[in-house]
C-alpha cells in the first residue's frame, strides 16, 4: 500500500513539474520585450509600484481561476463553460478566441521584427514570420503532451542561459537611478501604457484551464511559481533604468534587448550574448504559440467538431499569416496591440471569476450527488 501511494504521489508530482515548468517558460517568453517599455512609460519613478500592484491583481485572479478548475474535477474551461449550453458557451469563449487570435498576430509580427534587428537583417521578414508560425503550428497538430515534452527541453538549456544573461545585466547599473523610490504622482493608473502590460498576464495563464484532462497539478505549486516570477518582472523592468536613467530608457523601444547589447564578458568567447537571450526567449515563445493555437483549435472543436485538427489548424495559421503580411510596420502593431485591451481584461477578470463561480457549483453538486447515493 505505501508502495503504491509513493508511486502516485511521485506521478503527480511529475506532471505537476511538467505545468510549472510550461508556466515559467510561457511568462518568461512574454516578460523581457514588450513589458519593460510599458512600465517605464507608465510611471516617471517608483517603478516597483505599477509592477506590484498589477502583479496583485494578477495573483488574485490567477487563484480565482486555478481554484474553480480544481473544483470542476477533470473538465477543462471549455467543458466547464459547455455546462451552461452552447449559445451561452459561445458567447463566453468568443472573446476568449479572439484574444488568442490576435496575441499570435502580435507575437509573431513584433518578434519577427526584433530577429530582423538583431541577427536576421538579411533575411526577409514574411520568411521569419512563417518559421515563428509554422513550428507551433506544427506542435499543435501533434497535441499538448508534445508541447510539454518540447517544453522540458527548451527549459534544459533555456533556463540556465536565461538566468545567467540576467544577472550578468547588473555589470552597468548606477544604483543611484533607483531614486526616487516613490514619485510625486503616483498617476500610472490614468496611462494606457499601464494597462497594455497587462498583456504579459493574460496570454500566460490561460492554459492552465485546458491541461486538466491531460496533466493534473496542484495549485499550490502554479502560485508559488507564480510568485518567483515577480522578481524576474523587477529586474525586466529596472535593469535598463539604472543603466541608462529613466530619461533615457522611456526613449527605447526594447529597453531590456538594448540592455544586452553593452554586457561585455571577458572570459565569454562570444561578443553578443544578447543574441542567445532572444534565441532563448524566441523558443519559449514559439511554445507560447504552439499552446496558444492548440487552445483555439480547442474551442474551435467544441462547436465545429467535424472538420479534423489538422484542417483548422491551417485554416487559422493561413489566416493569421495574411493578416501579418498585411501589418505594414510596428507602429501598427502597437495599435492592434492597444485594441485588444478590453479583451484582455476579459480575460484577466471576467475568465476567472467565471469559472470560480461554475467550478463551485459543480463541487456542490457532486457533494449533492455524493450525499444522495449515501443514502
Amino acid at each position: 500500500m505505501f508502495v503504491c501511494r509513493l508511486q502516485r504521489m511521485m506521478l503527480s508530482m511529475n506532471k505537476s513539474l511538467h505545468v510549472v515548468i510550461m508556466y515559467i517558460l510561457v511568462q518568461l517568453g512574454l516578460i523581457f520585450f514588450l513589458y519593460p517599455g510599458e512600465i517605464i512609460e507608465s510611471a516617471s519613478a517608483g517603478h516597483w509600484l505599477p509592477i506590484v500592484f498589477g502583479f496583485a491583481v494578477y495573483l488574485f485572479c490567477l487563484w480565482l481561476y486555478l481554484k474553480g478548475m480544481s473544483w470542476g474535477g477533470k473538465k477543462d474551461i471549455v467543458d466547464l463553460y459547455g455546462q451552461l449550453g452552447t449559445t451561452v458557451s459561445a458567447i463566453l469563449l468568443a472573446p476568449v478566441f479572439m484574444y488568442f487570435i490576435i496575441q499570435i498576430i502580435v507575437t509573431i509580427r513584433a518578434y519577427s521584427e526584433i530577429m530582423s534587428i538583431v541577427f536576421l537583417s538579411n533575411t526577409p521578414l514574411w520568411a521569419i514570420m512563417l518559421l515563428l508560425l509554422a513550428v507551433p503550428t506544427y506542435l499543435a497538430n501533434k497535441g499538448m503532451r508534445t508541447i510539454f515534452g518540447a517544453g522540458v527541453l527548451v527549459a534544459c538549456f533555456g533556463l540556465p542561459l536565461v538566468l545567467f544573461i540576467t544577472i550578468a545585466s547588473f555589470q552597468n547599473v548606477n544604483w543611484h537611478y533607483i531614486f526616487p523610490l516613490v514619485g510625486e504622482n503616483v498617476d500610472f493608473f490614468t496611462k494606457a501604457s499601464y494597462y497594455r502590460s497587462f498583456f504579459v498576464y493574460t496570454g500566460s495563464f490561460m492554459f492552465l484551464g485546458f491541461v486538466q484532462p491531460f496533466y493534473t497539478f496542484r495549485t499550490r505549486s502554479v502560485i508559488v511559481t507564480a510568485l518567483c516570477l515577480l522578481p524576474m518582472l523587477l529586474c525586466a523592468v529596472y535593469v535598463p533604468i539604472l543603466t541608462f536613467g529613466e530619461a533615457t530608457a522611456v526613449t527605447l523601444f526594447f529597453p531590456f534587448v538594448v540592455t544586452l547589447d553593452v554586457i561585455h564578458i571577458n572570459w565569454l568567447m562570444f561578443e553578443r550574448v544578447a543574441v542567445f537571450f532572444l534565441l532563448s526567449l524566441i523558443s519559449m515563445m514559439m511554445l507560447l504559440l504552439a499552446l496558444t493555437l492548440w487552445q483555439s483549435v480547442r474551442i474551435m472543436r467544441q462547436f465545429i467538431p467535424r472538420i479534423p485538427v489538422s484542417c483548422q489548424l491551417i485554416v487559422i495559421a493561413a489566416g493569421i499569416f495574411a493578416v501579418c503580411l498585411s501589418i505594414p510596420n510596428i507602429e501598427s502593431v502597437q495599435h492592434l496591440f492597444s485594441w485588444n485591451l478590453y479583451v484582455r481584461f476579459y480575460l484577466l477578470i471576467a475568465v476567472p471569476i467565471t469559472v470560480y463561480f461554475l467550478g463551485h457549483r459543480a463541487k456542490k453538486e457532486a457533494q449533492h450527488e455524493k450525499t444522495a447515493a449515501g443514502r
